[in-house]
């Protein structure tokens, strides 16, 4: 608890200075099923309650939004992101209670959510820091099959943010189906995620040649799979770095990925069979390498966001993120993820 009360006064404490500076850090943490523990008959969601197989108690959900604060207070050297995006949310209230953990007297964070149609009930959200960047409009959007009408997962948020110095960032917050079934069954629900995802970064571009888009998320997906390398069409050449038109036309894409760079299984944000996987992953426009942009990518800042505390520590699963549930067994851990993190310079 020392450690949870001594991250909290950082966070708060440093919140301000941090207002003072020119450099944006914009992390995603998928936080691994923040629920609250009431029924909701409309959704799937009976055994995140005191009487469901999980027995989710008050208590227990009030050490999961502490675990959470921890982390997201320790980012950023102790001043906590300027920009959040969180996967798994039930609801805006969860995001509140989450909130107040690490942040009671100094309303730092604006919140973004909207209600998705997906089954279990679980949605993306956004905090953004209202000192730094302001809100210019957000919609939810819907991620649809026509050859499946009943067919429902989570929507893709877009909020569109104004630095002090009026530069737009458009971010696209994303959580894509997973896995469950097989990669190869159910590659083509990613690939519509990927789809729709597409059609708005065009319009942003099209729209807002200067701004800059920032597509953040859980995808399921590594950087090379199909869906975001060849669908999605995110790189790991920045196009702003390229020297040739040679090269430009060799690595033509329509986003930078630079985690596509780093996901080489010794880092990541998720371990499967032993192996760390960037299936979190934040990509951006082109612009954000070129030397006459007002926004900019800290070369070399994308990364996983890890604590020693974050690990589980003995057994079997050393070394893998301490989740708050192995199985039906409760673990009173963070996350199955890790964030990830990156920053920007914002340039006069």
């Amino acid at each position: 608890m020392k450690f949870l009360l001594s991250s909290f006064l950082v966070c708060v404490i440093f919140s301000g200075a941090c207002a003072q500076t020119n450099r944006l850090y914009i992390a995603h943490y998928n936080i691994e099923n923040l629920f609250d523990t009431i029924d909701q008959p409309e959704t799937e969601d009976s055994d995140f309650t005191p009487a469901g197989k999980l027995n989710w108690t008050q208590e227990r959900l009030n050490l999961k939004k502490q675990k959470i604060a921890q982390v997201v207070c320790a980012m950023n050297s102790g001043k906590g992101p300027d920009v959040l995006g969180l996967c798994e949310v039930e609801n805006r209230a969860v995001v509140e209670e989450l909130l107040s953990q690490f942040i009671r007297t100094n309303h730092r964070y604006g919140i973004i959510h909207e209600e998705s149609p997906d089954p279990r009930g679980i949605d993306v959200a956004l905090l953004y820091d209202i000192k730094k960047l302001k809100l210019v409009n957000y919609s939810a959007e819907a991620v649809t099959r026509t050859e499946q009408a009943d067919w429902r997962t989570r929507d893709v948020l877009r909020v569109s943010l104004r630095t002090a110095s009026k530069q737009h960032i458009h971010v696209l917050v994303n959580h894509w189906p997973s896995r469950r079934g097989g990669q190869e069954q159910t590659d083509p629900l990613r690939a519509t995620a990927a789809r729709v995802v597409r059609r708005l970064v065009d319009s942003l571009h099209r729209a807002d040649p200067e701004g800059l888009v920032v597509v953040m998320g859980d995808f399921n997906d590594r950087p090379a799979d199909a869906a975001p390398a060849q669908i999605l069409q995110s790189g790991a050449t920045c196009l702003g770095e390229a020297t040739t038109g040679l090269e430009q036309a060799i690595n033509q894409s329509v986003l930078y990925n630079p985690f596509a760079a780093i996901d080489q299984g010794t880092m990541g944000s998720y371990r499967y069979k032993d192996e760390w996987q960037f299936i979190d992953h934040i990509s951006l426009s082109h612009c954000a390498c070129s030397a006459s942009s007002k926004i900019r990518y800290v070369t070399g800042s994308a990364a996983s966001v890890l604590f020693p505390f974050m690990l589980e520590t003995e057994g079997k699963y050393a070394g893998n993120p301490l989740r708050t549930y192995g199985g039906e067994k409760y673990l009173g851990g963070y996350s199955d993820h890790l964030p990830v993190k990156i920053e920007l310079n914002i340039h006069k």
